[in-house]
């Protein structure tokens, strides 16, 4: 039986791995959707198909994480597509899409609603660790020392992002074009896809209470550590994605506004 002390701390490990395993990865889910939606709007105010050429790569992948967990999670598919070429007869201006059910009452795909609404995040966290893994081999052992042992100072935070300039610039630029394709289709959840997790989130908190619990009576088991060591590299991805994502950003927003200032003044 615990006593007062290890009570508290279980409890405090039951939040702290709730705050990891859910709310990590919904707010990156939050602001790349924000700054990726905004980009998206923008090109498409330019010109429809843009949306495609920049993020069909990314929202290919970002279909196919929603199928891949609907498999993991008893979930039926009953449509998919994972691109969709026509946006002229697509009233609702989406780039792809997956529909899904499942049987309620069982907790399996009762948890996997959140799992499959935010699953993009991890597709596409994964493929960009693949392009690592494939054009910048160096940065990609870089990630993973540091997933064994994360150190949260500047001078070991440094390297997992100054390391990719080491890369030859040839595969420097194949990534840092194929990430930001990844970045602006992938990582921008719809309505849709928030609104999917809400069965889910509490079926997850339970469960993860649970598991937490049930390896608190284990000495050798570190629950919380054990996922940080998993989320460091995912943590990492979403950074770089966040911080491609607002290049992007800054970059079409400057197009933009160059555009309407010449358009102006060609006019007056």
């Amino acid at each position: 039986m615990p006593n007062s002390f290890n009570l508290s701390q279980i409890l405090q490990s039951m939040l702290l791995n709730c705050l990891l395993v859910i709310a990590l990865p919904l707010a990156f889910a939050g602001i790349l959707t924000l700054i990726n939606r905004s980009t998206k709007r923008r090109l498409a105010h330019w010109w429809d198909y843009s949306q495609l050429l920049i993020g069909g790569l990314g929202t290919v992948i970002h279909e196919l994480s929603h199928a891949v967990a609907c498999l993991i999670f008893q979930h039926q598919i009953i449509d998919m597509q994972l691109l969709k070429l026509n946006l002229r007869d697509n009233p609702d201006h989406s780039l792809g899409h997956v529909n899904h059910r499942y049987h309620s009452g069982r907790l399996w795909p009762t948890i996997g609603n959140l799992w499959i609404g935010i699953a993009p995040i991890f597709g596409c966290s994964a493929a960009i660790f693949g392009l690592t893994w494939l054009l910048a081999r160096s940065t990609f052992a870089t990630w993973m020392t540091f997933a064994e042992h994360p150190t949260w100072q500047l001078n070991a935070i440094g390297p997992l992002f100054s390391q990719l300039w080491t890369t030859q610039p040839g595969a420097l630029l194949l990534w840092l074009i194929l990430t930001s394709m990844i970045a602006i289709g992938g990582f921008d959840l719809s309505a849709a896809d928030f609104k999917g997790t809400i069965p889910g989130i509490i079926a997850t908190v339970i469960a993860v209470c649970l598991v937490t619990g049930l390896f608190s009576f284990v000495p050798t088991v570190n629950t919380t550590t054990w996922l940080i060591g998993v989320l460091t590299p995912m943590a990492i991805i979403l950074t770089i994605a966040v911080s491609l994502s607002g290049v992007c950003w800054l970059i079409i927003a400057g197009i933009f506004a160059l555009l309407e200032r010449t358009t102006y003044h060609a006019r007056h």
